[in-house]
């Protein structure tokens, strides 16, 4: 008769041996934690930074571009647009690196200050129809007007490419560099 006896259990040769006890992770020390405490504000900055840059016209324009400035002189509106556009009633004349800088001359300027994000100053020069009567006002740009208005002047001149008072005769001169422009205004009723 055949007993039936438990066979004991089979042994294995590198066989783990119970599972080892896995040590508590250490705390990050003070100066880890700052130091990611610094990197994340760093990124974040970055990232608005880089929102509002990329968000503002004024940041991304160049010289030679068009743009539609609207609104008062105390409060601009300014975005670019196609040189074509009717709207487009000025000419980026120059881009200066710092909002302290000065356009010098005749230039009209806009000047966006951004509380977060780059600052930008841009010169412009008005974009004027020969033959066209215009005025100065509070509003941004010279919109055209009726020649018999009173204090218009007419634009009776429009040399391109060339900073030349001389091309004016009698009239007055206005002249601007960058792009090389000379605008000639007389009275209406002298043109």
């Amino acid at each position: 008769m055949s007993t039936d006896t438990p066979a004991s259990a089979p042994q294995y040769q590198n066989a783990p041996q119970g599972e080892a006890i896995p040590q508590a992770p250490k705390k990050p020390s003070v100066m880890s934690r700052i130091l990611r405490a610094v990197l994340g504000l760093i990124v974040a900055g970055a990232v608005v930074y880089g929102i509002n840059y990329f968000t503002s016209d004024a940041a991304q324009s160049k010289a030679g571009e068009c743009a539609s400035v609207t609104g008062t002189t105390s409060k601009p509106e300014f975005k670019v647009v196609d040189c074509g556009a009717a709207e487009a009633n000025y000419t980026i004349g120059k881009v200066l690196g710092s909002t302290t800088e000065s356009c010098n001359g005749d230039y009209d300027e806009y000047t966006e200050s951004a509380r977060r994000g780059p600052d930008s100053k841009l010169c412009l020069v008005p974009n004027l129809v020969e033959g066209k009567c215009y005025e100065e006002g509070t509003g941004m740009g010279y919109p055209a007007v009726d020649c018999a208005k009173s204090g218009a002047v007419k634009l009776v001149k429009l040399v391109k490419g060339a900073v030349d008072e001389a091309a004016c005769g009698e009239a007055t001169p206005m002249t601007f560099p960058e792009p090389k422009t000379t605008f000639c205004f007389g009275l209406p009723d002298s043109a």
